[in-house]
């Protein structure tokens, strides 16, 4: 009977061993992986008038810009399929027309 405890306490400390490898070794693998926002160009330059389109754009890609260079990962959003919402930058935090954006 002895025996039988002994194998089924190293069995759940070895199990448990094992799933808190399991849980450092993804928490570290996420940590090395940038934060993704998905960046939605064609409505932040929805409304612009077409004669400012070409600076809008300019504007919205330097935006892009630093957040990448903030260690985002920056995707198109019309491309993404499906995402969860909190990915998404809300259409609020991107300026519209000149001056610079939010930080």
């Amino acid at each position: 009977m002895t025996a039988v405890l002994l194998v089924l306490a190293a069995a759940g400390v070895s199990t448990y061993l094992c799933a808190r490898w399991t849980a450092e070794s993804l928490r570290t693998e996420l940590a090395l992986r940038p934060p993704v926002i998905l960046f939605d160009m064609a409505g932040a330059v929805r409304d612009v008038e077409p004669a400012r389109l070409g600076a809008a754009v300019a504007q919205q890609k330097e935006q892009a810009k630093r957040l990448a260079a903030g260690g985002f990962l920056v995707l198109d959003a019309q491309a993404v399929i499906a995402a969860p919402p909190e990915l998404y930058l809300p259409p609020d935090t991107i300026p519209k027309g000149t001056g610079d954006p939010p930080r």
